[in-house]
């Protein structure tokens, strides 16, 4: 009798063994597979959302950036991928958008932008974007 208890015995240890291990093993595996999504949240670069209109002609999208970019860096990297013609003058904080989706600025007119529904009243080279910015590049008479 002393045998059977000692085998019950044993079968349940060795259940409770088993039992404890798989639970930690599903739960690593859970957590493992949550990590890489958690990481990547923490790493995603921050976006702004950039607009370019020109009439009734408008181009727009949400584009990342890097800290210390600038309203200008970020417009010449969305002109990049939308494969939209961009040129400017001077440079740093003092830079100026000569053109833009080919509609040059003339004497009367030019490219001004807004951050957040506010223009600034300097460059968009002195400009540092900032996460969840939206940012409207527009056409305009002086």
């Amino acid at each position: 009798m002393k045998t059977i208890y000692r085998v019950i015995i044993a079968l349940l240890a060795a259940a409770v063994l088993f039992g404890a291990g798989f639970w930690a093993g599903h739960q690593t595996a859970q957590n493992a597979a949550a990590k890489p999504a958690a990481r990547t949240a923490q790493t995603a670069a921050p976006s702004a959302f950039i607009s370019i209109k020109n009439g009734s002609h408008v181009q727009e999208g949400k584009i990342a950036f890097s800290k210390n970019e600038t309203v200008f860096s970020l417009l010449q990297k969305f002109s990049k991928k939308q494969h939209l013609e961009m040129s400017s003058s001077g440079s740093g904080k003092m830079v100026y958008v000569t053109s833009l989706n080919n509609k040059k600025a003339s004497k009367n007119a030019g490219w001004l932008f807004t951050v957040n529904g506010k223009q600034p009243n300097v460059g968009a080279g002195a400009v540092k974007v900032q996460k969840n910015d939206q940012i409207v590049w527009y056409y305009s008479k002086f």
